[in-house]
């Protein structure tokens, strides 16, 4: 039986309990650029792929007793992703209008 998805799992919980509070605090920085918001973006990317590896290798006796963590784990990235990537739409659609005015008054 091979548990080596526990310390990983573990692993997971930290950082999640970190970005939740970080992550929202930089999508909401006034100078927030689109570059920062994609690479923040990439960043939560690669946390929930390393995840879904986590998932894959649940298996065993144990899995029971973290299924309900694990749960909350893919909940917690999947929204950190959602946000992040709704703020770049944001940001991109607030450049965009910018850029009409401009034509617009030029």
């Amino acid at each position: 039986m091979s548990i080596e998805w526990i310390p990983r799992l573990r692993g997971h919980v930290e950082l999640v309990q970190r970005l939740i509070e970080e992550v929202p605090r930089a999508l909401d920085r006034p100078g927030l650029t689109i570059e920062q918001a994609e690479r923040l973006h990439a960043v939560i990317q690669k946390g929930a792929r390393d995840f879904d590896d986590v998932l894959q290798l649940m298996s065993g006796p144990d899995v029971d007793e973290y299924r309900s963590a694990a749960e909350r784990l893919f909940n917690i990235w999947s929204h950190l992703l959602n946000s992040a990537a709704d703020r770049i739409d944001y940001l991109k659609d607030k450049a965009t209008a910018e850029n009409d005015v401009d034509q617009e008054i030029g």
